[in-house]
């Protein structure tokens, strides 16, 4: 008879596993009490073990009372057109027939990414039936899984049925045949086991991670020596237990690159002796991929400056420096001339194309240092660090730049630009609403005195087309 000892803890590893190394938040490991075929209705199982990860309060009570109040799992629900590999991909609407878990809290808003109650099942198949499975959710992306990652996660499941069905003959999970072998065999997490500071196992993840061979690593003196010199105290201040979550560092790799990492901590035995595994989970893509959405996030589409949202953000940042170094800086706002005139004449999409253009002459113009907002419709905000005179040259230029492209480019159309500024001073301290308020001011009243400038220019180009030159 198999060992339920044994199975929990396999399935408890595998939870602990996946809560750190995959990209699903919530997960439950499930053990059927018999096998189950795929699509038979008169074959059934009763669920006989389990472990969850990512399930909490009132949602992890409900998964449990519906565990313990014996649901079955009927083969009649795993049809071939939810088919994804040997996986399952059960939509929204049939999430309560297939997952024991409540539904996500979480709303999904990808397009074609995963939908919101959706329910990823990957099957222990033994032969053509199940002898369990993982019911997955909640993506931490916001994507369907990658097909890597279901490969791996079905290589997980392979590995997790071939021990639930040998669990009898299991004495222990330990570094011979446990947790460390399936850590190891899987290939998803790359594993290291160190003793008496030298590295005495590498497998082959964390050698194609690293750019290094295995036995390079061995030779490693410290064997920290990979990892990036600000994250190290991490390494040394690194208790060997488990911890609640994973620790995020930076290595070197071979070739200089940088790779982010996910590091979980363990004690185990390493020939009958103490020591450290470290589990490193390869999350560069995952990083560069969260940055690239912070950036899109916080940029306008259109124009490629900033947005409000990191205006308000970036802007309190700015003012503490200029504080701290007693220096002062501006706030420039910008209003196109009659821009209205573009997308009523010339219709919109010509107006983005045209808007677009006049940013990048903006741009052009400023300092590295100096960074630009759009602030509304056609306003924009210029910061301009350690600047509190000198503008009008500033002014003078961007205004020409702006008005001579605009000549080009808006089909005989009266476009330019307006400038109002608000400086703050260390010996006059404002808050950001109050420099916002003088730009704003002051661009009103310098718009006021073009559009009485170009009044009185045509007054007196009509007084001239009207007068006797004989």
């Amino acid at each position: 008879m198999q060992d339920r000892r044994l199975t929990r803890k396999i399935l408890e590893r595998m939870t602990e596993f996946l809560s750190t190394s995959s990209s699903f938040r919530r997960g439950v490991a499930i053990e059927f009490c018999g096998p189950i075929e795929p699509g038979l209705p008169s074959s059934s199982s009763a669920i006989r073990e389990f472990s969850s990860f990512g399930l909490t309060g009132e949602a992890l009570l409900q998964m449990e009372s519906r565990l313990l109040a014996g649901v079955r799992v009927n083969g009649e629900q795993y049809l071939e057109s939810f088919r994804l590999g040997k996986c399952f991909l059960f939509p929204s609407q049939l999430n309560a027939q297939v997952s024991i878990m409540p539904p996500s809290a979480r709303r999904f808003l990808l397009a074609q990414g995963w939908a919101e109650g959706a329910t990823l099942i990957v099957p222990f198949w033994h032969g053509q039936k199940m002898v369990g499975q993982l019911v997955l959710d909640d993506p931490e992306s916001g994507q369907l899984p990658a097909p890597r990652e279901r490969l791996l996660l079905e290589e997980i499941a392979k590995i997790a049925s071939i021990a639930m069905q040998d669990a009898c003959e299991l004495e222990e999970l330990n570094q011979e045949h446990g947790f460390l072998r399936f850590l190891a065999d899987c290939a998803m997490a790359g594993l290291l086991v160190v003793q008496e500071q030298q590295i005495r196992y590498a497998n082959d993840q964390i050698a194609n991670t690293l750019g290094y061979d295995k036995p390079y690593l061995s030779t490693l003196t410290p064997w920290w020596n990979f990892i990036h010199p600000d994250d190290r105290p991490l390494i040394w201040e690194a208790p060997p237990t488990f911890p609640d979550a994973p620790l995020r560092i930076r290595a070197i790799r071979k070739d200089g690159r940088v790779a982010w990492l996910n590091m979980c901590v363990h004690a185990v035995l390493y020939a009958e002796d103490p020591a450290t595994a470290y589990q490193f989970f390869d999350v560069t893509d995952r990083i560069k991929a969260e940055e690239l959405l912070r950036e899109k996030a916080l940029r306008d589409p259109l124009t490629g400056f900033r947005n409000r949202d990191y205006f308000d953000d970036a802007i309190q940042i700015e003012l503490q420096r200029s504080r701290r170094y007693k220096r002062e800086f501006t706030l420039m706002m910008a209003d196109l001339a009659n821009f209205k005139l573009v997308n009523d004449q010339l219709g919109h999409q010509e107006g983005d194309r045209i808007l677009a253009g006049i940013a990048e002459i903006i741009q052009n113009a400023l300092r590295d240092s100096d960074w630009v907002v759009r602030y509304g419709g056609d306003e924009f905000l210029l910061v301009l660090p350690e600047t509190g005179s000198g503008l009008d040259s500033l002014v003078s230029r961007l205004t020409e730049n702006v008005e001579s492209w605009c000549r080009e480019n808006c089909k005989g159309l009266p476009v330019g630009i307006d400038f109002g500024a608000g400086t703050w001073h260390p010996d006059q301290p404002k808050s950001i609403l109050d420099l916002v308020h003088e730009a704003d001011i002051s661009l009103y009243q310098n718009k006021a005195k073009r559009k009485e400038a170009q009044n009185r220019s045509v007054a007196v180009s009509a007084d001239s087309g009207g007068s006797d030159t004989r």
